[in-house]
Formats: C-alpha cells, sequence, structure tokens
C-alpha cells in the first residue's frame, strides 16, 4: 500500500509538471518576443547572412522578434525559422503602460486644459487632449478639486467637462499672432497630402534638411535673445532619432496624446506638426516650441535657450489618428550639451 501510494504521488507530481510546461514557455516567449515594425523595406536573410531570394518585407509590417543575432558581426532580429531582418531596418513598439486601479469616471478636457505632475505642483510634459479616464480624486485645502489621469497627470476638475467641447473657430492665422514683436519671416505654403503609412518615418533627405531648416531659426533667435553659442544638428545618433520619432508617432496614433516614455535622458521636445516641405514643418515646430509654449510652462522655449545646450537631433514619425489627421507628423528634438 505504501509503495502504490508513492507511485500515485509521483504521477500526480508529473501531471502538475506538464499543465505547467506551456504556461512557463508561453511566459517566457512573450517575455522575449517584442513587437517590431519595420521603418524601411527589408529584405529577408537566411542564418548565413544570405538574402533570401527577391523576399523584400514592406515599411510598416509588424513583426515578432524572436531573438537577436550576430551575423558576420552585423546585427540582425529572427522573425521565424531560418529568416532573419536588419536590426536598424526595424524599430520595438513601445510597450504602453497603464495606470492600474479602477477607472472612476471619463471627462473630457478643456481646450485650454492645463496638466500637473501632481495637485498644485509642476507643469506636466504629456500633452492630452480629448476624453480621458478618471483613476482618482483629490480636493487641496483651498477647497480645489483634483482628478489624477493617465501616467499621473493632474487637472483641475474646473479644466473638465462632461460633453466634448466644441471645436474653436476663431484661431488667429498669423503665424506670429502672440509675438507682435517678432519680424522672423514665415514662408506661407499650403499643407501637402501625407501619403506615407502611419507609424512610420520621413525619408532621411527631408528629416536632414528639416534638421538644418531648424537649427538657422533657433541660432538666430537665440542671438537675439544674447546668446552667443551656436546649437548644431546632428546626424551622429539619427537611428536613435529615427526610432524616437516613430514611437512617438505609434503611441500618438493609439492614444492620441504626445508621451516621453522611452526617450533616453537629457533634453527632449515634442510637437505636432501638419506634413509639408522642411522648411514649414521646421517653422511650425520652432513657432510651437518657442512663441506658443504656454501650455507647457514655456519649458520647451526655456530649454532651448541654455547657454551651454550644444547638439540636437530631429526624428519625423507619421501619424494619422486612425485617419483623424492624415497630415500629423510627430516632431521629435533630442539635445545634449
Amino acid at each position: 500500500m505504501k509503495k502504490l501510494l508513492t507511485t500515485i504521488s509521483a504521477v500526480f507530481a508529473l501531471g502538475y509538471g506538464l499543465i505547467a510546461l506551456p504556461y512557463s514557455a508561453v511566459t517566457a516567449s512573450a517575455a522575449i518576443s517584442p513587437r517590431l515594425q519595420l521603418r524601411q523595406n527589408s529584405y529577408v536573410y537566411s542564418i548565413s547572412g544570405k538574402r533570401k531570394g527577391k523576399i523584400v518585407l514592406k515599411r510598416g509590417t509588424y513583426l515578432r522578434a524572436l531573438s537577436k543575432n550576430a551575423i558576420k558581426g552585423k546585427k540582425y532580429y529572427r522573425i521565424g525559422k531560418g529568416r532573419y531582418i536588419r536590426t536598424n531596418n526595424a524599430v520595438i513598439v513601445p510597450n504602453e503602460t497603464k495606470d492600474k486601479g479602477p477607472v472612476l469616471f471619463s471627462v473630457y478636457l478643456k481646450y485650454d486644459a492645463e496638466l500637473y505632475t501632481k495637485p498644485n505642483g509642476d507643469n506636466s510634459l504629456y500633452t492630452l487632449i480629448g476624453k480621458q479616464n478618471v483613476y482618482e480624486t483629490y480636493t487641496d485645502s483651498d477647497g480645489h478639486i483634483w482628478y489624477r489621469l493617465k501616467y499621473h497627470n493632474w487637472v483641475k476638475a474646473s479644466d473638465t467637462q462632461k460633453s466634448k467641447p466644441k471645436e474653436d473657430e476663431d484661431i488667429p492665422t498669423s503665424d506670429n499672432w502672440d509675438d507682435p514683436s517678432d519680424n522672423t519671416s514665415i514662408e506661407e505654403e499650403e499643407n501637402k497630402d501625407n501619403p506615407f503609412p502611419s507609424g512610420t518615418s520621413l525619408d532621411k533627405t527631408t528629416i536632414e534638411d528639416t534638421g538644418k531648416y531648424f537649427e538657422s531659426l533657433v541660432n538666430e533667435w537665440r542671438t537675439q535673445q544674447g546668446i552667443s553659442t551656436k546649437i548644431t544638428y546632428t546626424t551622429k545618433y539619427y537611428d536613435y532619432n529615427v526610432s524616437r520619432g516613430m514611437q512617438v508617432a505609434q503611441h500618438f496614433d493609439k492614444y492620441n496624446e504626445l508621451s516621453h516614455d522611452g526617450s533616453k535622458p537629457g533634453g527632449e521636445l515634442i510637437c505636432i506638426v501638419s506634413y509639408g516641405t522642411p522648411q514649414k514643418m521646421a517653422q511650425d515646430a520652432f513657432r510651437k516650441f518657442v512663441y506658443e509654449d504656454a501650455k507647457a510652462g514655456n519649458a520647451h522655449r526655456d530649454h532651448l535657450k541654455k547657454p551651454n545646450l550644444g547638439n540636437f537631433g530631429i526624428g519625423l514619425g507619421v501619424s494619422h489618428y486612425n485617419g483623424y489627421n492624415s497630415n500629423a507628423i510627430c516632431f521629435v528634438v533630442s539635445t545634449s550639451n
């Protein structure tokens, strides 16, 4: 009888092991298989680093990175059995994190709503618009009610409403409407239709030309502010900046908000511009960072005024926001001293 019980226990133990193994395998696979999106057309390679015929995967395609391998000194993602792509042809789609806890209710943010890092705290660098879930409420010592939104952004209840705000039809059209003393020459151009896939990047020539125009605008303005040092556009971290532009665009597509999540330490400025010529996109970004920055507490403007600012790179990510804004470009500037 004792021997029989031991045998039965062993069978049960083995059974539990068999049940647990598939679950563990799935968990491990999910952890090491990040989602990729191609930022440009990509050939498929074999394990020896040779192209597999004329197979070309199109820019914007989503894949899974099963592993990361070095083949003949170059880095590849393994996307299937005997199938590899170059790592510089793809970007890992950011793993978006959400606030934990129950949603209390939802509100719409007013057009000029200010976001803060905590009740009566500093201005937040996030941009949230439209309908938002509320995860927590707080009443300060002055009796003002605050709501906690995504990513621990706080907003006064008075800056929200229950119904969707009406569109503002009286927005000034002059590029320098908020600074009458500014004499910067702004060339007016019609917006062009944006033909590129959402969540991808603009081409290298467009990015570099936009960076040079932006450099010129910032340096001219810094001189007017009495700052003698120049800021220089660099392509040293071009791949990183392209990846950041795509990450921000993918986040904006999904949530209709701008996020600094995933950026490297240091200065990063983000805004939305309309797709157009490099000169037009640089002008739009410069105007928003310098003359229309009140919502961010002029943090972007003040950053561009730092005397020790040295280099910057840009990424231009395409966002169609589910077809709602087919001309949106996420303009990302990463700076260093």
